[in-house]
């Protein structure tokens, strides 16, 4: 696969992983009046779900066995699922930030730190 497909493919996959992540946060904080850190850590287990199975299939079209790559991704999962939680805690309690902007800052970070991982040791 060329670059500029492999580009485009982790675009979609990333940019639709964003939107449901985003969503998800949304959602659950002001339908169902979860707290936002919470919301946010419930959304991003779904949204690495999803991400998962597309970047496996689609965007690396892996021929790793799943029972490397899975656990590889869910070391980069739960570290995430980490990261999350400490740039929303920090940005919605300790500088007073609404809830959205912290969790966007988080997908901003966390779109780097999937990209790093998954090319060079996830999917390999």
């Amino acid at each position: 696969m060329n670059n500029f497909s492999f580009i485009l493919r982790f675009g979609f996959v990333g940019g639709s992983t964003a939107l449901l992540f985003l969503a998800s946060t949304y959602l659950q904080v002001e339908c169902l009046s979860i707290s936002p850190v919470l919301a946010s850590t419930l959304g991003l287990a779904f949204a690495i779900f999803y991400n998962y199975l597309m970047h496996y299939h689609w965007t690396y079209a892996s021929e790793a066995p799943h029972r490397s790559a899975l656990v590889r991704y869910l070391v980069m999962g739960v570290s995430g699922i980490m990261i999350n939680g400490l740039i929303m805690y920090w940005g919605i309690t300790l500088d007073s930030a609404h809830y959205m902007l912290a969790q966007i800052f988080s997908a901003i970070a966390l779109l780097c730190w999937s990209l790093c991982l998954s090319y060079f040791w996830v999917f390999k």
